[in-house]
């Protein structure tokens, strides 16, 4: 029986992601599909792109994943305090390939061009925030079929004067080479 390539990237995509602890979800609590910002998911696949995006407190987990390319646990974080780091965790899998020239030795390279704009929307609906055309991954693409950690983490801190309640964090993710768009979201609670 064969499989459809997309199918083999989503379990791919979940078994790397399933040593993550049992709290963690696939979709964000509280979401529902007519929010105002559209059907929200933090888990996407189009065209055999795959993109998932967490939030965690714990910057260990940066450095975890460099030396290991895994995360035995994911500590999610869905409350916020003020002047504490949330970092954001953009996982990607089987970005788009294209052929470049290299200018100086005219040998052709494989290279993958993934980008992310970061839009946070306050608990009273406006847009606080929008920092656009992030890279995820730019160059020699990553091995197809493999779960890989965008390079751009984005972190976000909230300060005295930004309101207490909950905030929509939206990243719009491209993957320039297929022509891929994808909205991925999840809510966060600023609290005292």
């Amino acid at each position: 029986m064969k499989t459809h390539p997309i199918t083999k990237i989503a379990v791919l995509l979940l078994l790397a992601l399933a040593t993550l602890r049992g709290n963690a979800d696939i979709l964000s609590p509280g979401m529902e599909a007519n929010d105002t910002v559209g059907l929200i998911k933090s888990l996407e696949t189009r065209n055999g792109f795959s993109a998932q995006f967490w939030m965690t407190t714990d910057e260990q987990v940066f450095l975890t994943w460099a030396k290991s390319s895994s995360i035995r646990s994911l500590k999610p974080t869905i409350q916020a305090k003020r002047n504490v780091p949330i970092f954001l965790a953009l996982f990607l899998a089987n970005p788009g390939v294209k052929s470049v020239v290299a200018p100086v030795s005219g040998r052709i390279n494989n290279s993958s061009d993934v980008t992310f704009d970061l839009y946070i929307i306050s608990p009273n609906g406006a847009l606080s925030l929008a920092n656009k055309q992030r890279v995820a991954w730019k160059g020699t693409p990553p091995s197809p079929g493999l779960v890989f950690l965008a390079k751009d983490r984005g972190v976000l801190s909230f300060e005295v004067i930004d309101p207490l309640g909950e905030y929509t964090i939206v990243l719009v993710v491209r993957d320039n080479v297929r022509k891929v768009d994808m909205k991925l979201s999840r809510k966060l609670e600023l609290v005292d």
